[in-house]
């Protein structure tokens, strides 16, 4: 007999088999293997778009979870309302501190940079340097803006050198520094240290040479370089350059590739300042200037007047100068060379003969390098050659062109001369006669 319990329409009991397929129907899988997956965010504030969890027991809810769920729905979207409340809270907190810390900053760096300008302003109005005090400056050939600066600093002149050379781009004043020694008073602005700086009559690295009538270029150029004015290489390049053709009686030179040194004879012997490590152009200009002023306009219509160009009266002057001993020797000097010059030929002479001529552009043989002695020879050698040389021999002063330009009368007829180791000199019109004056001056037997 069967005792499964019957139904009206031969159902089976709700615990029948086909509820027994209904719960079992998982498709095979063990219930242990089931999972759940629910979103992040529907664990904070619950899934909006699905009211329960669906599974396949909702048929069985009661209906009085319905209102629970409801409940749950509104109690999640308060705490979401409330949490978002309270990000915006702590967003606005969080702002607010951001906006204190970039104020603090700000402020920070504002009154730093403030600080700075105002150091900087003061040291260049030098109002921070109120006591008065002299330091010394070293500024080296070729600086810079900034070597400036940082000589000015490490003296104490100023205080802040990048200010200084701020000021110095600013205003264009960063190209007109050069070499030299400065007293520079702690006191001043950076206007008027600019001011001090670019003006060489301020320099203390003054050098003072006087260079003695008679002094050839070589010498000029040595005696220079000793004084740390310039090098001696620097001075013969420039005597033989063409930077001084702005002078009416240098450019009027036409045989500069026959001389030594086209300038020699007109740098004219003086005292002068020169600033250490000076332009060498610089230097000879000064000499070249004096030599202009002092052959004065007199002495040129007297030198046109005589038929003499300026530059055959100052190498005639050279010659003169080199051989006299006094002033009243180099007037007999002058005129016994124009006579030669002008009638040696009537005599047997048609050479000056001057030993002061054989080994320019050296002043004496000593000077003349070992290596190049044994064959050496002048190209202005007046025993050798006719008539002047091709320049001036050395830097003949005021009395030696006045002698020229006015010889003695007494040298008349006269045509040699020569002079005792004392410097007493001896005069003759006839060679028979400088023969005898020769042996009376010891210079032969």
């Amino acid at each position: 007999m069967d005792n499964t319990n019957q139904y009206p329409g031969g159902n089976t009991s709700p615990g029948g088999e086909e509820n027994r397929n209904m719960l079992g129907n998982t498709g095979g899988r063990d219930p242990k293997e089931f999972q759940l997956h629910i979103p992040e965010e529907a664990l904070r504030f619950g899934d909006e778009g699905q009211d329960t969890l669906q599974s396949f027991s909702d048929s069985y809810q009661k209906d009085g979870g319905e209102k629970k769920r409801q409940q749950d729905k509104k109690q999640r979207k308060k705490d979401k309302k409330e949490m978002k409340a309270r990000e915006k809270i702590k967003g606005r907190r969080n702002r607010w501190l951001f906006r204190c810390v970039w104020l603090s900053m700000i402020v920070m760096v504002s009154i730093m940079t403030a600080r700075y300008l105002l150091v900087g302003v003061n040291d260049m109005l030098a109002v921070s340097r109120s006591s008065s005090a002299t330091v010394s400056v070293e500024l080296e050939e070729d600086c810079t803006i900034q070597d400036v600066a940082n000589a000015l600093e490490k003296s104490g002149a100023i205080q802040n050198s990048f200010f200084f050379t701020m000021y110095c781009i600013v205003t264009g004043a960063d190209d007109g520094f050069g070499q030299g020694s400065y007293e520079v008073e702690t006191n001043l602005d950076y206007e008027a240290i600019v001011n001090y700086l670019q003006s060489n009559t301020n320099r203390k690295d003054v050098v003072r040479i006087t260079f003695p009538e008679g002094v050839n270029l070589q010498e000029i150029a040595q005696m220079l370089e000793e004084n740390e004015v310039c090098t001696v290489e620097e001075v013969l390049e420039a005597a033989n350059s063409s930077d001084y053709d702005v002078y009416d009686f240098v450019s009027a030179i036409t045989n500069a590739d026959e001389r030594y040194y086209k300038l020699e004879g007109y740098l004219f012997p003086d005292t002068y300042d020169f600033y250490k490590g000076e332009d060498p152009k610089v230097a000879l200009g000064k000499m070249i200037n004096t030599c202009q002023t002092r052959f004065s306009k007199e002495m040129r219509e007297k030198a046109e007047e005589m038929g003499y160009t300026i530059d055959e009266v100052l190498t005639l002057a050279s010659i003169v100068q080199a051989e006299a001993t006094d002033e009243k020797d180099m007037t007999m000097i002058a005129g016994i060379l124009q006579n030669r010059l002008e009638n040696g030929s009537s005599h047997d002479i048609y050479r000056l003969q001057c030993d002061s001529t054989v080994y320019y552009p050296y002043a004496n043989k000593s000077q003349v390098p070992e290596d190049k002695l044994e064959n050496f020879t002048s190209t202005y050698d007046t025993y050798t050659i006719e008539g002047l040389p091709p320049g001036p021999i050395c830097s003949p002063g005021l009395d030696a062109i006045r002698a020229v330009l006015e010889p003695s009368p007494d040298s008349a007829g006269v045509y040699y001369f020569c002079h005792d180791e004392e410097g007493n000199a001896y005069y003759a019109s006839t060679a028979s006669q400088h023969e005898a004056n020769l042996r009376a001056a010891g210079l032969a037997e």
